[in-house]
C-alpha cells in the first residue's frame, strides 16, 4: 500500500465508499462472531464500555464514550439488561440516572466475544494464512489523517499484540481458560438467580409467566421451562397448580440437595459409601463446632431430644416412631454449630437416612441412646475431640445398617 491517502476528488469518494462497505462488513463479521451469545456489534461495544476501567458506568458516559446517541445507547441497555447481562441501580450522585454494571452472564459473554475475536485477530495478522496486518496498520494511519483523530505517528507495535479492538478482557486474562458457551436455558438461569441476589425476587415470590419470561428474554419457550424445572430441582423455586399457581421462589433449603443425591444413589452414580463417609465428617464437625459455638438453649434441645428418642424406643414395637427424633438428634446438632451451610447439608442427610430407616427392618436401638448423652456431656463440658470422637462411633455403627439399604435399591418392588 504504496500511498494509502487518495490524491483527487474521484479517489477520495472511492476511498470513502471503500471505508464504508469495509465498516459493513466488519460489523457483519461481528455480528456472526456472536450471534450464539445472544450478542451483536452494538451489544458487544457497550457492554465493553460498561465493563470499562472505572466503577459506576453510566448510559451517557457509554454514549460519550462510543460517539453515539444516549437514546441508542439507553435501548441497547434495556435489551442487555432483558438478556440478563447487565443490571443498573441507583446513581447515588444522580437521582434521576442509574448505574450500569455487568452480570455474571454478560461477563461470560464478553470474555468468550473477546476469545473468539482474538482467533480473528491472529489469522488477520499472519502473513502465511493471508493475514493483513501490515496493510491494516498504514489503512488506520489514513483514515486517522483524514478524520482529523489521532496523531500520525504510532509507536510500532511488536508482533502478536493484539489489535486496538480486541477485548480488554481478553488483554487483561490472555492465560484464562476457555469457558464454555451458556447455553439458552443457562441464560435464563442466570438471569432468575442474578434477580434474586438483587433482591427483586424474595422469598415467595410468583416468577412470571412462562411466555412472558420468554419474551422479554427474546429466547424459546423450550429454554425458560428447561430452566424453571432446574431450579425447581435445586430446590431454588417451587411450582403450584391451579388458577394462581406457577413458579415461585422458595425458602432455602435442603431439598435441592436431598432430590440430587437420592437420584445419584438410584442411578448408581454415587456409592453408598461415600455418602455414608460425608454423612460421619459431617456429623463430628457439628459435634466439634457446637461445642464452641453451641448455646446453652441448644443443648437443652439435644438433651429433650435424645429423651423421646428414648421414649419412643421403649414405648413402640416397630419403632417406627423413634425414625424421626434419632433423624432430628443430627438436624439439632448442626443447628447447634450456628453455621447455616451446615444446617442444609446435614438436613438434606437427615431426610435420606429417614427414608433409608424406613425401607429397613431394623430400627434405632437403645444402646444410640448412650452414644448421644455422651456427645452432649463433652460438649457441655467443653471436650469438642471427644464430642466428635463419640459421634464418628456412632455413625460407624450405623453405617452398617445403612449399607444394606443400597440392597433394596435395585430390588422388585
Amino acid at each position: 500500500m504504496a500511498n494509502a491517502s487518495p490524491s483527487t476528488p474521484d479517489r477520495f469518494n472511492e476511498f470513502i465508499n471503500a471505508t464504508f462497505r469495509l465498516n459493513n462488513a466488519l460489523l457483519t463479521k461481528r455480528d456472526n462472531l456472536v450471534r450464539d451469545l445472544g450478542l451483536t456489534s452494538a451489544r458487544w461495544q457497550v457492554l465493553e464500555a460498561a465493563q470499562g476501567d472505572a466503577p459506576g458506568a453510566t448510559a451517557s458516559g457509554v454514549a460519550r464514550q462510543l460517539g453515539l446517541s444516549r437514546q441508542g445507547v439507553q435501548r441497547i441497555i434495556n435489551d442487555l439488561k432483558q438478556l440478563g447481562m447487565l443490571r443498573t441501580h441507583q446513581n447515588p450522585h444522580d437521582k434521576r440516572g442509574h448505574l450500569i454494571a455487568l452480570t455474571e452472564q454478560g461477563i461470560a459473554a464478553l470474555f468468550e466475544a473477546g476469545r473468539r475475536q482474538s482467533d480473528w485477530s491472529k489469522a488477520f495478522n499472519n502473513p502465511q494464512a493471508g493475514g493483513v496486518g501490515s496493510e491494516a496498520t498504514e489503512l488506520l494511519r489514513a483514515l486517522e489523517l483524514i478524520a482529523g483523530g489521532a496523531s500520525s505517528h504510532r509507536p510500532e507495535v511488536p508482533a502478536g499484540t493484539p489489535l486496538p479492538l480486541t477485548s480488554k478482557l481478553v488483554a487483561a486474562m490472555p492465560e484464562r481458560p476457555k469457558p464454555r458457551a451458556m447455553r439458552a436455558f443457562e441464560g435464563v438461569q442466570a438471569h432468575i438467580l442474578d434477580q434474586i441476589k438483587l433482591g427483586h425476587l424474595v422469598t415467595e415470590s410468583k416468577l412470571p409467566a412462562e411466555r412472558e419470561l420468554a419474551a422479554s428474554l427474546g429466547i424459546g419457550r423450550s429454554a425458560v421451562r428447561e430452566a424453571l424445572r432446574s431450579l425447581e430441582i435445586s430446590g431454588i423455586l417451587r411450582f403450584e397448580r391451579g388458577a394462581n399457581g406457577g413458579a415461585f421462589v422458595r425458602q432455602s433449603g435442603p431439598d435441592g440437595i436431598a432430590a440430587s443425591i437420592r437420584a445419584m444413589l438410584i442411578l448408581g452414580r454415587l456409592p453408598l459409601t461415600d455418602l455414608l463417609e460425608i454423612r460421619a465428617s459431617l456429623l463430628g464437625q457439628c459435634a466439634r463446632l457446637g461445642t464452641e459455638r453451641a448455646s446453652a438453649e441448644d443443648l437443652d434441645k439435644l438433651e429433650r431430644n435424645i429423651d423421646e428418642l428414648e421414649a419412643n424406643i421403649a414405648e413402640f414395637d416397630d419403632q417406627v416412631h423413634a425414625i424421626g427424633p434419632a433423624t432430628d438428634f443430627y438436624r439439632l446438632a448442626a443447628r447447634a454449630a450456628q453455621n447455616p451451610l451446615m444446617v442444609m447439608l446435614v438436613d438434606a442427610m437427615a431426610d435420606l437416612v429417614a427414608e433409608m430407616l424406613a425401607s429397613l427392618p431394623h430400627r434405632p436401638r437403645l444402646d444410640s441412646v448412650a452414644a448421644r448423652r455422651d456427645m452432649v456431656a463433652a460438649m457441655r463440658a467443653g471436650h469438642g475431640d471427644e464430642a466428635e470422637r463419640v459421634i464418628r462411633m456412632h455413625t460407624q455403627d450405623t453405617n452398617q445398617l445403612l449399607l444394606r439399604y443400597e440392597e433394596t435399591l435395585n430390588s422388585p418392588k
